[in-house]
């Protein structure tokens, strides 16, 4: 999938792999740890955004999520 210029530009400076806790930094708060959580325990999410460190640490896999983010976004211009 070709990603959208802005997540272009995030995929060139986020690290392929990084705890969600650095989510609502790293996108300026643009998509908020919290969300990802909740859409997670929902089961919205593909599994293969996220990789577990321990018992407790959630990673996310970058190109993943930024996958699973523009199927979320629409443009400024569409009002449907």
């Amino acid at each position: 999938m070709k990603l959208c210029n802005a997540l272009e530009k995030l995929q060139e400076t986020l690290p392929p792999v990084f705890a969600g806790k650095s989510l609502d930094q790293f996108t300026g708060n643009g998509y908020r740890w919290r969300t990802l959580q909740n859409e997670k325990s929902k089961g919205e999410t593909p599994d293969d955004i996220f990789l577990r460190s321990g018992t407790r640490k959630l990673l996310i896999v970058r190109d993943a999520f930024l996958a699973y983010w523009q199927s979320k976004l629409s443009s400024s211009g569409d009002r449907s």
